[in-house]
């Protein structure tokens, strides 16, 4: 269940950044729905990962850092500096959890 969790959140974090890119740059249309959806679904992932695993110290902080990123994401103007520094933030943090728990 766990090395689901981790590479369903991968996915789910490289197409949502992935997604973000395209719309900064305007390479896509997305419906702002269709982007939180992929936003929310992360979210869940990481809460359902921090609630079904004993994480090891690392990997908890690693998690629960890119949570309270995905969490205080909303708070930068959409698209921004903010927004893209703390979504990329996530995304490294992410990173180093499936490196530490593999």
């Amino acid at each position: 269940m766990t090395i689901t969790l981790l590479y369903t959140g991968i996915s789910l974090y490289v197409i949502n950044y992935t997604i973000g890119w395209l719309l900064h740059f305007r390479f896509i249309s997305l419906t702002r729905l269709t982007h939180q959806i992929f936003f929310a679904a992360i979210i869940l992932n990481l809460i359902l990962f921090l609630i079904l695993v004993k994480l090891s110290a690392p990997g908890f902080v690693f998690c629960l850092s890119s949570l309270i990123c995905m969490l205080i994401l909303p708070l930068g103007k959409k698209g921004g500096m903010y927004h893209r520094a703390v979504s990329t933030a996530g995304l490294v943090l992410f990173l180093l959890l499936l490196i530490v728990e593999n």
